[in-house]
């Protein structure tokens, strides 16, 4: 009931947003969790559009969906949210990658635009209890992550982005989900940027 409460929503509305992250579908093998391999059929193949608005979404600030590293689009405006953190469960890297760049994405007014497959992927093999098990971090504790993102106090504009990045970071730390480690590497990552921009 309360999922469902939360996708009460109008989708009718259209207006210009600025997307300057936008994930692609994939068909035939799309990059999804272990359950839904575990328990649903694949292969799977989204029905196209003739119009691509229609098979277009841009998420409103304040909601949260996963986005992957695959069939993604990264506009420079927001090359700094590219980082993937390392000391963490390879399965969630860039799952929780995507929920700080969510949290940040809002302080720009920008949205995460998801639009159409434009990709298949042919899958090489995986043992699905693994990846599963690789999961069980973000089943546990993506609520957890969400609500702590949502109230963290981050500064408005594209000049604060890598600010807030080591503010999201830090949450994750503090909940011990990534390691302390993370840092440092977040930081050089932040300086190599500036040193070729």
């Amino acid at each position: 009931p309360e999922l469902q409460d939360e996708l009460q929503t109008d989708i009718t509305k259209k207006r210009t947003v600025n997307c300057p992250i936008q994930q692609g579908l994939a068909d035939e093998n799309p990059d999804i969790d272990a359950i839904y391999r575990l328990t649903l059929p694949l292969p799977f193949s989204f029905e196209k559009s003739k119009t691509t608005d229609l098979h277009t979404i841009a998420l409103v600030n304040n909601a949260f969906c996963p986005f992957n590293s695959q069939n993604t689009t990264w506009f420079k405006e927001a090359f700094p949210l590219l980082y993937l953190p390392s000391y963490c469960s390879f399965r969630m890297t860039d799952i929780w990658r995507s929920f700080v760049a969510q949290r940040i994405a809002w302080t720009c007014d920008w949205h995460i635009l998801f639009h159409e497959s434009t990709v298949r992927q042919e899958r090489n093999d995986h043992r699905l209890l693994g990846d599963f098990e690789d999961e069980i971090s973000g089943y546990l504790h993506n609520d957890k992550i969400f609500k702590a993102l949502r109230q963290a106090n981050l500064k408005k504009g594209v000049e604060n982005v890598a600010e807030n990045l080591l503010i999201c970071y830090t949450i994750l730390i503090e909940m011990s989900l990534v390691d302390s480690k993370e840092i440092p590497l977040l930081k050089a990552w932040l300086n190599d940027l500036t040193k070729n921009s």
